[in-house]
């Protein structure tokens, strides 16, 4: 053999093969086939012989087969179920159960079901050939291979699409066992397997799929074969699904061009594929004129808001003020919070790592705004004591007195201006003092001066002394 023949043999399948007409039974091994002498005479476990004989066909029963394989072919279900479960019966008593003519009648007789609408007998009747077909021609048959696929089918025709991809997982292995992973059916599989992943939204996984699956196609059986236009048909089907109706008119026009040279423009399939390109540039350009009028509303839109900028100028700057003083639109809706909060006596929501900070400063300022005797006010209480000017001239009293200056003395106030009790002590003796110059005090001030001439009085009363 030429060396390239060699290096694409599938060694196993060709052992087992080579096994099984000879008649030798060999360990289950892992050889090297790369070695010169891979087997050894202790690897032959048996040597069986291999009788030639001839197999006893049932011709009443292979007349009933092939009558309703023509009744199913026509949409007759009842007559070909019939025909086959007759079938069924006579092989039985022919050729025992265990036999590949009567899987052959429980994979008609599921198919019936299955085109009836019974998924449950189809997949009763599915699982007696897979039986059948394990029992009798092994599990690296490609007809057992086939049967799992047809059962994975049946599941999915009943939503259980997991239990189906198990069951397509399971043909593919023994697929790759019997015919090697470069096969048609293993591409015919592969469309199969995207068939159920796009019936189930994974597009992605279906596409992976199909490309796959055209690859292998066209290398094994040509760029122009049927197979292949199938292939191109289904990736049409899956990117029309996707919204990409161009590349399913280009994939489609592929499939219309391979069915016209090989079957024909009168073929039924021909037809169906030209109609489903007429369908698919319909809605490519459906798509487009919706893009369009899109893009000619938002452009009128634009325009609009434009035009109304335009004849409002100062719109613009307060939009250009409002960019300048908020940055972000995060940064200007806290701003925003903080002036509300300001305004109607509400805490802004706190942030992480500033509150304790936040409250320590505001302590503080409480603290310098008793000493002086400026307004403040309890926690969530809007300020309506005083008048905004009043407030004004407070705050710029407040910068010229002399307690501000030495640090602010809290011995002398005695209430804080909207009536609740000071932190500091009380000296009755200030008081005394200091009652009768309280009414000279200016506004806004308390008692910070008639307190400091209090304790000028007392110094010099003292130094008299």
């Amino acid at each position: 053999m030429p060396e390239d023949a060699r290096s694409c043999v599938k060694k196993v399948s060709v052992i087992r093969n080579l096994c099984q007409k000879v008649g030798i039974t060999i360990a289950a091994r892992k050889y090297d086939f790369n070695s010169a002498a891979p087997f050894q005479t202790s690897d032959i476990m048996n040597l069986q012989p291999v009788v030639k004989h001839s197999v006893p066909l049932c011709s009443e029963a292979k007349d009933l087969v092939e009558t309703g394989k023509i009744q199913l072919a026509e949409g007759m279900l009842s007559e070909a179920y019939t025909l086959f479960s007759e079938a069924f019966s006579i092989l039985q008593q022919v050729t025992g159960p265990m036999h590949r003519e009567v899987a052959n009648c429980c994979r008609y007789l599921a198919m019936v079901l299955y085109h009836a609408g019974d998924m449950a007998g189809a997949i009763m009747q599915q699982h007696k050939e897979l039986i059948i077909n394990e029992r009798c021609l092994g599990l690296d048959h490609p007809d057992t291979a086939h049967s799992y696929g047809n059962m994975a089918l049946f599941y999915h025709g009943l939503n259980q699409t997991e239990l189906a991809l198990r069951h397509m997982s399971r043909a593919l292995l023994l697929l790759s066992l019997s015919s090697g992973p470069d096969h048609p059916d293993v591409a015919a599989t592969f469309i199969n397997v995207a068939m159920m992943y796009q019936d189930i939204g994974n597009m992605n996984t279906a596409l992976r799929y199909l490309q796959e699956a055209l690859k292998k196609n066209e290398r094994l059986l040509g760029e122009e074969h049927i197979q292949t236009a199938v292939c191109y048909h289904a990736l049409a089907i899956a990117f029309n699904c996707m919204g990409a109706f161009k590349l399913s008119h280009q994939h489609e026009k592929k499939t219309y061009d391979i069915l016209v040279k090989q079957l024909g423009e009168e073929d039924s399939r021909t037809r169906d594929s030209q109609n489903w390109m007429k369908t698919f540039k319909m809605r490519e350009l459906q798509m487009n004129a919706q893009k369009q009028k899109g893009q000619a509303l938002n452009a009128a839109s634009a325009q609009k808001a434009i035009d109304i900028l335009k004849a409002h100028p100062d719109l613009i700057q307060a939009f250009q003020a409002a960019a300048t003083a908020g940055g972000s639109g995060s940064s200007g809706t806290s701003v925003n919070k903080s002036l509300n909060a300001a305004i109607i006596g509400d805490n802004p929501p706190r942030g992480r790592g500033v509150d304790e900070r936040a409250a320590r400063a505001a302590a503080e300022v409480r603290k310098k705004a008793a000493a002086r005797g400026l307004l403040i006010r309890p926690h969530g209480v809007p300020v309506q004591a005083m008048p905004p000017l009043t407030q004004l001239l407070n705050i710029i009293n407040s910068g010229m007195t002399p307690d501000a200056a030495e640090g602010g003395e809290t011995d002398g106030v005695k209430k804080e201006a909207n009536g609740h009790p000071s932190n500091g002590p009380v000296d009755s003796k200030n008081d005394e003092l200091t009652s009768g110059q309280e009414d000279q005090a200016p506004v806004g001030l308390g008692t910070g001066l008639a307190s400091l001439d209090a304790k000028k009085q007392k110094a010099k009363a003292k130094a008299a002394a």
